[in-house]
């Protein structure tokens, strides 16, 4: 049974839908979620502009989780050295850097990135404790592979 063709999909819908699919939604999720269905999804994901805006969301995503888990590990002070936060501020930033580098399609190691977050975190509490001045910066681009 063939139907009668729905309307076209909004340009709203098609965003929503690069947006959806860049964050990993399957079809059958992001249809529902426009009101459409998973056919119309599909092929709309088929198209060359759609592939290319999907990656470009994908990129768009990716940095703005770099950025986020930069920003978590650089807020870390000399204040937060002594409180239970500070594990959850290392384990949030490992977590973003490893969606970050699952949207860019590079391998990822949370429990690696995780690890090192918790060694830098002893790090500074050990520079902390025999009184060396405290410097908390990660370098541009962080590869834990």
């Amino acid at each position: 049974m063939s139907g009668k063709p729905k309307d076209p999909l909004t340009t709203e819908q098609k965003a929503q839908i690069a947006t959806l699919s860049a964050g990993g939604w399957s079809q059958n999720k992001i249809a529902k979620e426009v009101g459409r269905s998973r056919t119309a999804v599909k092929n709309a994901l088929a198209e060359p502009e759609m592939k290319k805006a999907v990656i470009d969301e994908k990129q768009e995503l990716a940095e703005l989780y770099r950025s986020k888990a930069r920003a978590v590990v650089t807020s870390i002070s000399d204040a937060d050295i002594g409180k239970a936060s500070l594990q959850q501020k290392a384990i949030s930033s490992g977590v973003l850097l490893d969606k970050s580098l699952l949207l860019v399609g590079e391998p990822t190691g949370i429990n690696v990135s995780v690890t090192v977050l918790m060694d830098v975190v002893e790090a500074i509490k050990a520079r902390h404790d025999t009184g060396q001045p405290q410097t908390h910066a990660l370098p541009a681009t962080a590869n834990p592979a």
